[in-house]
C-alpha cells in the first residue's frame, strides 16, 4: 500500500469523526481556533508528496506517524477551552479585546454618495469581515449601504478623476468576533447606480455575499475570502466581463446567462467543481459551446484550497 492512501485515509477518518462526534454533542470542537494552524495542513500535504511514491514500510510508517501526531495536536487544541473561546464555531482576532457592551451596536447606520452624470466608470472596493454583503436593486444615488444593528463600523471614502470614481467601503478596526452561523453576521445591504460601468472588488476574512448584478454593467468582479459563502449572479449588459475568485474554505456559486459565452480557468487544489453545460478543453479550461461566437463573454478565474465551486447557467 502506498503512503498517500494511508495519509488520506487517516485525514478523512479524522474529519469525519470530529463532525460525527459534534453532531451528537459528544464534543465541542472549536474549528475557528484550529483554523489558526491551517499551515499545518500544508506540511502534511508536503510530507505526503515526499513519500507519495514510496512503497517501503519506512515511508508508510513515517507518513502515518507524522499525520497522527499532527492531527492529534489539532484535536487537542480544538477541544481545549481557550481564553474567551467557549462557543462552537467562534472566530476571534488575537489582537482584539472581546469585551463588548451596548455601545458597540450601531442601529440603522446609512452610507451614501450622490450620483453625477459625468461618472462613466465606477470602482467599489469593499473590505470587511463578519458580515453578509448584499447588492440589491439599483439606486438613483451612486451608492447606498444600510447596516442594521451592526457590531462593526464602516467608513466610506470617495475619490474621482475626470469621469472615473472610486469608492472605498471598509470596516474600521480589527473586530472579527463572529459565528460561522450566518444569523450572527452583520448584514449590509448595498444599492448601486445602474448607469456607470462597475468594477467590484471584495476582500473579507469570512462571511457571506449575495450579489445580484443582472441590472448592472459590470466589467470586473474580484472576490477574495477565507471561510465564506459567495453567490454572484452576472448579467449581460457589458460585452466582456471578468470574474476572479480566490478562496480558502468556501462555497462559491456563480450564475451566468445562457446567451453569454463563458470560459472558466480553475486552479482549485482539493476543491470540488461543478460546471454544468461546460466542456473541458485541451488546456484544462472549461467553455460553453457558444463561447467563440457569443457577442457577450464572461471569463472566470477560480483559485481555492478546500472550496466548492459551482457555475450555473440561467
Amino acid at each position: 500500500m502506498k503512503s498517500d492512501k494511508i495519509f488520506w485515509g487517516i485525514f478523512l477518518v479524522f474529519i469525519g469523526g470530529i463532525f460525527l462526534l459534534e453532531n451528537f454533542n459528544v464534543i465541542d470542537f472549536s474549528w475557528g481556533y484550529v483554523w489558526r494552524f491551517w499551515p499545518v495542513i500544508l506540511i502534511l500535504i508536503g510530507v505526503n508528496i515526499l513519500f507519495k511514491n514510496s512503497k517501503s514500510q519506512t515511508g508508510i510508517i513515517v507518513t502515518a506517524v507524522i499525520t497522527i501526531i499532527t492531527l492529534g495536536l489539532l484535536t487537542y487544541k480544538g477541544l481545549e477551552k481557550h481564553q474567551d473561546n467557549e462557543g462552537k464555531w467562534n472566530w476571534y482576532n488575537s489582537h482584539e479585546n472581546n469585551n463588548t457592551d451596548s455601545s458597540d451596536v450601531i442601529t440603522d447606520a446609512t452610507y451614501s454618495e450622490e450620483f453625477d452624470a459625468k461618472y462613466q466608470l465606477a470602482t467599489l472596493n469593499i473590505k470587511g469581515g463578519a458580515s453578509k454583503f448584499v447588492i440589491e436593486s439599483a439606486s438613483d444615488k451612486l451608492f447606498e449601504a444600510n447596516l442594521n444593528q451592526s457590531k462593526s463600523r464602516y467608513y466610506l471614502k470617495k475619490t474621482e478623476v475626470d469621469s472615473a470614481v472610486t469608492l472605498n467601503f471598509n470596516s474600521k478596526g480589527n473586530r472579527s468576533q463572529y459565528s460561522l452561523n450566518g444569523d450572527d453576521f452583520n448584514e449590509i445591504k448595498m444599492m448601486l447606480n445602474a448607469q456607470p460601468v462597475w468594477n467590484i472588488n471584495l476582500t473579507m476574512g469570512a462571511g457571506e455575499i449575495d450579489f445580484d448584478l443582472v441590472d448592472y454593467k459590470t466589467k470586473n468582479i474580484s472576490l477574495k475570502g477565507g471561510a465564506a459563502a459567495f453567490k454572484v449572479k452576472v448579467g449581460n449588459l457589458y460585452n466582456d466581463i471578468n470574474v476572479n475568485a480566490e478562496t480558502g474554505l468556501a462555497e462559491l456559486v456563480i450564475e451566468v446567462p445562457e446567451t453569454s459565452g463563458c470560459r472558466i480557468k480553475a486552479s482549485t487544489g482539493l476543491s470540488s467543481k461543478d460546471f454544468k453545460g461546460f466542456k473541458k478543453m485541451k488546456d484544462d479550461s472549461y467553455e460553453t459551446s457558444n463561447y467563440n461566437e457569443a457577442p457577450n463573454k464572461i471569463n472566470i478565474s477560480l483559485k481555492g484550497g478546500l472550496s466548492d465551486f459551482n457555475v450555473d447557467r440561467y
